[in-house]
């Protein structure tokens, strides 16, 4: 319960701070428009990065780390044979479904981290083996936060409410798929926004509650790519749960999974 809060209490600062430096943005003005209002330029400076000080904070701060670290023996192996290391991401207690970030660039060691930043977004459809596409959305949403999703199928801006770990959507178009982004940095340290989840089965009208967890899934797979679907569990995987720490280390070695 105290992790919990804690973490509950990052969110709500990263959050907070993000919307001041929004805020902030929107005073930005030039020179010559401050000179004419009497107003310093140098004070908006200063507030602004004060903001994106507190924003990296906590940014750093709810960033969960994952280091996989690779025998050079099993590497060699695995990149003759044309595998791709895997991610996915847990929503709540549904099974792991889409393929949060795949690569081919993987080495002797590999760093993957992400940050609680959100967006929700409908499908049409959940097919196996087929590349996640949105039918409506993408839209950022922060965790305790809720959306409406309109009668014409369209997102409308997100506000507070709902479970403080979760994501809500007041559904009044109908049948859909609902599915999340979340930022990731991946191996090759680029950032991206890419499905974790998207509902095997359509939710008609009404609410449904989605709740990130900080689990993971990692794999080794041929034939694999990002924001792939799957139905079936993943063979030779682990699970690396963070959600009472913020980093850890795996290692694949003699074609196992261990804690170095």
């Amino acid at each position: 319960m105290l992790f919990d809060s804690l973490r509950r209490t990052k969110v709500k600062k990263l959050f907070g701070a993000l919307a001041l430096i929004l805020a902030a943005m929107m005073f930005i003005i030039s020179p010559a428009q401050a000179n004419e209002d009497g107003l310093e330029v140098g004070e908006y400076e200063s507030f602004f990065r004060g903001q994106t000080q507190i924003l990296n904070e906590a940014l750093e701060a709810t960033t969960k780390n994952l280091t996989i670290e690779i025998a050079e023996e099993d590497l060699k192996t695995l990149k003759q044979n044309n595998y791709k290391l895997c991610f996915a991401k847990k929503v709540g207690n549904n099974d792991y479904n889409v393929v949060w970030q795949s690569s081919d660039g993987y080495l002797i060691n590999n760093e993957f981290s992400w940050t609680p930043q959100y967006q929700i977004f409908g499908s049409n459809t959940f097919q196996d083996s087929v590349t996640v596409e949105a039918s409506t959305g993408p839209k950022g949403i922060g965790l305790g936060e809720q959306i409406t999703l309109d009668k014409a199928g369209v997102f409308g801006e997100p506000s507070t409410g709902g479970p403080d770990t979760s994501i809500t959507m007041h559904n009044e178009y109908g049948s859909i798929h609902p599915g999340v982004n979340q930022l990731s940095t991946a191996i090759d340290g680029t950032q991206t926004s890419t499905p974790i989840y998207v509902a095997v089965n359509s939710v008609v009208q009404g609410d449904t509650v989605l709740t990130p967890v900080d689990k993971v899934l990692v794999w080794f797979q041929q034939d694999i790519e990002t924001s792939t679907m799957f139905s079936e569990s993943r063979s030779n995987s682990i699970e690396v749960d963070l959600t009472d720490s913020d980093s850890a280390t795996r290692k694949y070695q003699d074609e196992k999974w261990i804690t170095p």
